[in-house]
């Protein structure tokens, strides 16, 4: 069995997974409360799915891009469950958690994480038979920023359709159609809030081929990307 933590952001999301999938997941938004809230939470998921923390046998949480404060809280309470469990750790980068809800369609796809001050965190990734791959840098950018990048990574004699995923507000939503037409696929709002179950999916790829990471050295992305237009 294998906790998801994702605190990442105001989207904050938790699961339990095993080989069979999903046991239990929730979502809520956050105001900024994950110190108080994910462990009452955690508590809580476990007691629904009817699970011992001692049955635990992982810990997957998400490394960023994302808040400060939601990425420390996140981060310190999966380091303290493997570490108190004496269980495996595997962080997961948020937007690749973000890409791969979306692993089984065929269109480029953009994450994309609201960073604050009107920013966004984001990343191009391409889906091939159920797995993503990024194919470009991380990048924090305001709008406008946003839509040079795919403007330019799409300037092609034929510009083809993108999916853009993840947290795309309706403002973002509204200028991607002005620019893009129907070439942006954009998600609907019930698709804003991360599940945490595609976070626990990719930790528990890794766990099964005999991956981990260090539980004193792992560390969040705060700003592992280059900025534009900021």
């Amino acid at each position: 069995m294998l906790l998801a933590i994702d605190t990442a952001t105001r989207h904050a999301s938790l699961a339990l997974y095993n080989a069979e999938g999903v046991l239990a997941e929730t979502s809520w938004h956050s105001r900024e409360n994950h110190t108080v809230e994910t462990m009452t939470q955690i508590v809580r998921l476990l007691e629904l799915a009817q699970v011992r923390q001692g049955a635990l046998q992982a810990i997957g949480v998400a490394l960023g891009p994302g808040s400060f404060t939601g990425l420390r809280v996140g981060l310190s309470i999966a380091k303290g469950l493997a570490y108190g469990n004496q269980i495996p750790l595997l962080g997961i980068p948020t937007l690749e958690a973000v890409a791969h809800a979306h692993a089984w369609q065929s269109l480029p796809i953009w994450a994309i994480l609201a960073a604050g001050r009107g920013r966004y965190a984001m990343a191009r990734y391409i889906a091939r038979r159920g797995a993503v791959k990024r194919v470009s840098d991380y990048a924090l950018v305001d709008v406008d920023g946003l839509i040079e990048l795919v403007t330019r990574a799409n300037a092609a004699p034929h510009p083809s359709r993108a999916l853009f995923a993840g947290e795309v507000d309706a403002a973002l939503a509204q200028r991607l159609a002005e620019r893009f037409g129907t070439r942006a696929v954009i998600e609907s709002p019930a698709h804003w809030a991360r599940r945490a179950g595609f976070l626990a999916e990719l930790a528990w790829a890794r766990l099964q081929r005999g991956e981990a990471d260090d539980v004193a050295t792992l560390a969040p992305m705060y700003a592992p990307f280059k900025i534009a237009n900021a």
